[in-house]
């Protein structure tokens, strides 16, 4: 494991409270600063349930092992610590927008509740247009329910990271939208990271987003790290039997929407 990390994750277990077994067992990774790791596998397979424990987003498990974020140990933080550490270190973008938005609220006032430091009105501004919203004084006066998907999606990002975040978690960011949509979404993620600079851990059950979307990537299965490495090594060179077979279930998806197409 690197020291260096900005992420460390060891031997990590969640249990249920109402379980007796615990549903992820003795997982480890980490991320580096600048990079993008990807937690992929089927729903149920345990990705999505990691992702919210590292930052302890739910109230209903039990852990064990070690989460290190910048030196700090998160299991270990107060919950004022915790609460600043989600402002000011790490943020979500969650599968479906609305999960992350008031609907009785404007857009701008979400986002100048978030915005730390001075001049908010004009970072918020500025987080919009950086999104792409050509009009951003009219998103900002908007309330989420006078948006497309899209754009709440757009939005969304603008406030995962408004305050700078050293590291992204993305659960499914794209699932809710079109295939056209998708492609911008994740094509703005990663110019705003090169730009930006933060740490993503990316949750996704699609194989097709590795190779332009992360550097490593891990395959969780029944809540075990069953294979890792880069994205070459997981589509070309899949050693799992599990990682073959979601290998193979993409091949044969892709023949049979292009059977469809002839």
């Amino acid at each position: 494991m690197d020291n260096s990390a900005y992420l460390s994750v060891r031997n990590l277990a969640i249990s249920f409270t109402n379980s007796k077994e615990p549903t992820v067992r003795d997982v480890s990774f980490c991320v580096n600063s600048g990079e993008t790791l990807a937690l992929v596998g089927e729903s149920g397979s345990g990705k999505t349930l990691i992702a919210d424990t590292l930052m302890r987003l739910r109230s209903n498990v039990s852990i064990s092992g070690e989460i290190i974020l910048d030196g700090q140990s998160i299991p270990h933080l107060s919950l004022g610590e915790l609460i600043s550490l989600r402002r000011h270190k790490v943020s979500y973008i969650f599968q479906e927008p609305g999960d992350a938005l008031n609907p009785a609220l404007t857009i701008g006032y979400q986002l100048l509740e978030i915005a730390d430091g001075a001049h908010k009105k004009v970072r918020t501004l500025d987080a919009l247009k950086r999104v792409g919203f050509t009009d951003p004084k009219k998103i900002f006066r908007s309330y989420p329910h006078e948006l497309s998907g899209g754009m709440r999606q757009r939005a969304v990002i603008a406030m995962a990271l408004i305050n700078k975040p050293k590291l992204l978690i993305a659960d499914e960011p794209t699932t809710a939208l079109d295939m056209v949509l998708q492609k911008q979404i994740l094509e703005l993620i990663k110019t705003l990271q090169m730009e930006l600079g933060f740490a993503m851990l990316l949750v996704t059950h699609d194989f097709s987003l590795l190779q332009r979307m992360t550097d490593r990537v891990c395959v969780i299965h029944r809540g075990k790290i069953v294979e890792r490495g880069t994205p070459k090594d997981i589509i070309f060179y899949p050693k799992h039997a599990y990682t073959q077979m979601l290998n193979q279930s993409i091949l044969t998806l892709s023949e049979a929407l292009c059977s469809r197409e002839m």
